[in-house]
């Protein structure tokens, strides 16, 4: 039955009248109600306006929209035929119908038929083509693909599986995988794992594989198994069929790759961490052996005569020696000793143990030729080889291969290191060449041993030297302190006996001797300066009848004050205050004009007056008191320190004949002046 639904819409294309159901058929049901937009509803209606107005203005009578597909809540699909018409008379406004018309299952029916007729011209055309274009991508694989029946039996081979391991396709379909690998059952194993437990470990299997040739490789293997389910013609029971899928790779250049990596990185690793030759070199052969896949390695070293006699004496004891030192001439030592020995296996142990104590001589045997030759040899096969002098001895221990290289430090060849192999090996040139480069490597590394036994040594004694020179050093130390403490005491004694003798014992200002020197140095330098010198000489006023009226001891005591008050005035640089004899004192002043120097002369005047130091036997005065004679000049070329002196002296003469108790200046040869009572008439300062 068919169904169909309708809209009247304006030109404006707002909804005027529905059908019944309508809103079934739009993208927005609610959105279907008069007053709206038609296009809100139905968006497939977008974009086409400009039919709509042709439609209306009858330039086009009808439009067709066929298969317009919605897709319903429930997931199914929806197939509509959409025809729009105007509409137009006299008693209705100008109006578009727009009819929707159900054909979904007609329309589902044409696909089927379509979609069939498709798939079936797909299969012919892949059965067709499905054999040559698998071969072409099975051939085009560069790894290593094998199909194998349940029961290890070759299906199916691919070009790279041919040309690595040299048979034809026809030589391997049908027969045993075994052929090829003696792993088949761990590569059956990891097939049948289960997806969860092909870990990273279990991606990919190692197996040992052999060419026609008989060659060797290393393949790595990822493995899966395929089910195939076949109909039965007579029955509707179905057979399923397991294959075994194999993807290979080979990588034997990369395995041995690594493995030699491996050995060089142990042999370094175990050289930088050793402590010594005897603890490094059973090491280094058994990282040798372990990472290559050899099973005896030998170390060889040049020795006397002698050292053979001793160690065949007593066998268990280890040689006390690795390797001839690189400084000695080894071309004279004549006979190769085995000092070392390391093995894999009880199988080889016969023929470790009975060349426990053999001794070759230079070009004998496989370590006698890389000795004499200096190169790495390579021996295939044992058995075959005229110059191996241990062949019944090889023989017997299964050993089919070795080789050998030198170790050379400071350019000769100081040991030999051989090892053996029970697979027969063919030479290898690269794998020689690596262990020339770690046979020079070992070298380096015997060479820096004896150097640092030899650094020990000569520390050793370098140390016990300086525990001599410091022993001395400290004894020397200990004398010098002495000599600096005894140095110290000297200067110290000096500068108290130049104090002493600088210093007046009982008034502590300057001595006579210490007042010449200044005076002098003063002088000469003030002439330098054009400036002048001034010199008080001052005597304590009868000082004789103060000793006798209050002794001795308070005279010390009142020459002590005196002293005091001058060195207090004397507090400039260049000034001094000097005791010049008995009662007698001195005050150089530097720079000091003769209005500074009475100033000065007034002061030490009124300190003293001012100290009143009892003095009843004084005929001037009841205290102590002075007299005091100033001279000041410039010095010049017709002046000197004496007359200096003499003119001082003479004014202190003057002013104890005038009465004592009184200052008297010399200015110059023709003025004089003399205060009695500190008074002096001008307004003098000390410059």
């Amino acid at each position: 039955m068919r169904r169909i639904e309708y809209l009247a819409v304006d030109r404006q294309l707002k909804i005027l009248e529905t059908s019944l159901n309508v809103q079934e058929l739009a993208d927005i049901p609610d959105g279907v109600e008069k007053g709206k937009d038609l296009r809100d509803s139905f968006p497939e209606l977008i974009g086409i306006e400009e039919v709509l107005d042709d439609i209306l203005e009858q330039r086009q009578p009808i439009f067709q929209l066929k298969s317009v597909t919605k897709i319903l809540t429930n997931g199914s699909y929806l197939y509509l035929d959409l025809y729009l018409f105007a509409q137009k008379n006299h008693l209705k406004p100008e109006r578009l119908i727009v009819l929707w018309e159900d054909v979904t299952d007609t329309a589902a029916l044409q696909q089927s038929m379509v979609q069939a007729a498709n798939e079936n011209s797909i299969k012919v055309n892949s059965l067709v083509s499905a054999r040559d274009y698998i071969d072409k991508i099975v051939n085009s694989i560069n790894d290593i693909l094998l199909v194998t029946t349940e029961a290890g039996k070759i299906k199916k081979v691919n070009k790279s599986t041919e040309l690595l391991f040299g048979y034809t396709q026809s030589e391997l379909i049908g027969k045993p995988i075994s052929m090829i690998t003696a792993d088949e059952e761990l590569l059956r194993q990891v097939s049948q794992l289960l997806p969860e437990l092909k870990n990273e470990s279990w991606h990919q299997v190692k197996v040992a594989c052999t060419t026609k040739k008989g060659s060797k490789l290393t393949v790595a293997f990822s493995c899966s198994t395929i089910e195939t389910s076949i109909e039965s013609q007579h029955s509707d029971n179905k057979t399923t069929i397991q294959d075994f899928v194999y993807v290979g790779r080979d990588i034997t250049e990369e395995q041995r790759t690594k493995k030699r990596q491996a050995a060089q990185y142990a042999v370094a690793r175990i050289m930088s961490e050793s402590g010594s030759l005897e603890s490094a070199t059973p090491k280094i052969m058994q990282a040798i052996c372990e990472s290559l896949g050899w099973d005896i390695g030998e170390l060889w070293t040049p020795v006397d005569e002698k050292h053979t006699k001793s160690d065949a004496e007593n066998t268990h004891e280890q040689v006390p020696f690795l390797f001839a030192a690189p400084d000695s001439n080894v071309e004279d030592i004549p006979i190769l000793l085995r000092v070392g020995v390391w093995r894999r296996g009880s199988e080889v142990g016969e023929f470790v143990e009975n060349c426990q104590q053999i001794t070759l001589e230079p070009g004998a045997g496989l370590p006698g030729i890389v000795w004499n030759t200096g190169y790495p040899q390579w021996i295939t096969d044992l058995l075959k080889d005229r110059n191996f002098m241990r062949s019944h001895l090889a023989a017997k221990a299964g050993l089919r291969s070795a080789f050998g290289f030198p170790i050379r430090a400071s350019g000769q060849v100081v040991g030999v290191m051989t090892f053996f192999c029970r697979e027969k090996q063919p030479s290898d040139e690269d794998l020689l060449q690596m262990m020339a480069a770690v046979g020079s490597q070992l070298g380096q590394f015997v060479k820096r041993k004896y150097a640092e036994k030899e650094l020990q040594e000569a520390e050793a004694s370098i140390r016990f030297l300086y525990e001599q020179e410091k022993q001395q050093s400290e004894k020397l130390a200990q004398q010098n302190l002495a000599l600096e403490q005894t140095k110290l005491e000297l200067e110290a004694a000096n500068q108290e006996l130049h104090r002493l003798a600088s210093v007046d014992g009982l008034t502590q200002i300057a001595n006579r001797r210490c007042f010449d020197k200044k005076l002098q140095s003063e002088w000469q330098r003030m002439g330098i300066e054009k400036e002048p010198v001034s010199l008080i000489l001052l005597d304590i006023d009868f000082f004789k009848l103060y000793n006798d009226r209050y002794g001795h001891q308070k005279g010390d005591e009142c020459l002590k004050k005196v002293a005091e008050i001058l060195d207090k005035n004397a507090h400039r640089g260049g000034d001094l205050a000097a005791r010049y004899g008995g009662e007698e004192f001195a005050v150089i002043l530097s720079g000091t004009d003769a209005r500074g120097t009475l100033r000065v002369a007034e002061l030490i005047r009124r300190d003293l007056n001012d100290m009143a130091i009892p003095h009843e036997a004084s005929k001037v005065s009841e205290s102590v008191t002075a007299s005091m004679g100033l001279v000041t000049a410039v010095p010049a070329a017709e002046l000197s320190v004496e007359w200096l002196i003499g003119e001082a002296d003479r004014s202190l003469y003057q002013a104890k004949l005038e009465g004592r108790d009184r200052i008297f200046v010399y200015l110059d040869s023709k003025r004089e002046f003399q205060s009695r009572k500190g008074v002096f008439s001008d307004d003098c300062e000390r410059s």
